[in-house]
């Protein structure tokens, strides 16, 4: 959402670099405690390729702020997708 609404100057870069910074770090936390259990099944082998994705797709959003690339549709659109895609490998079901 940060991302839409940098793209629609309705929000200063610094705010949306703080956001997708600390949306990383969580989802670099998140994935690192399950990658610690061992013994890993398919799913939580899929959750962690997820949330790599996830991870690859913030660190090219915040490069897009940086740099500013105001197209960021795309960009926003596949971390929606990527994080669909966790929301169902993990069984969490969002209405």
């Amino acid at each position: 959402m940060a991302l839409v609404e940098w793209d629609l100057m309705q929000l200063p870069d610094a705010y949306v670099q703080r956001t997708l910074q600390s949306m990383e770090r969580n989802v670099e936390v998140a994935a690192s405690k399950i990658e610690t259990v061992r013994g890993l099944d398919a799913t939580a082998r899929e959750v962690t390729r997820s949330a790599s994705d996830i991870l690859d797709i913030l660190r090219q959003a915040r490069n897009q702020v940086s740099q500013g690339e105001r197209d960021t549709n795309q960009t926003a659109t596949q971390l929606k997708a990527a994080s669909d895609r966790l929301n169902l490998t993990s069984g969490v079901r969002r209405t």
